[in-house]
């Protein structure tokens, strides 16, 4: 499970400390009551280059994705 207070990639150790460092990802999910309506985790600065983050909305989670390299 994802969470902003550390890197979304499990293998990555860094802490979230503040804002403008890696990039936040954002997404609604289904209301339910007594729970958060939005669903938000971090990537670090190291990893941010490497991973994004893909939504899917029959699971309301992220998966990390590797990004592609272009030439």
């Amino acid at each position: 499970m994802f969470s902003v207070s550390k890197c979304a990639n499990p293998q990555c150790s860094a802490q979230f400390k503040r804002l403008g460092e890696g990039k936040l990802f954002a997404h609604p999910i289904e209301p339910r009551p007594n729970f958060a309506v939005q669903k938000t985790v971090w990537l670090c600065p190291h990893c941010l280059p490497e991973f994004d983050l893909h939504f899917d909305r029959g699971s309301q989670s992220f998966s990390l994705v590797k990004r592609s390299r272009v030439a």
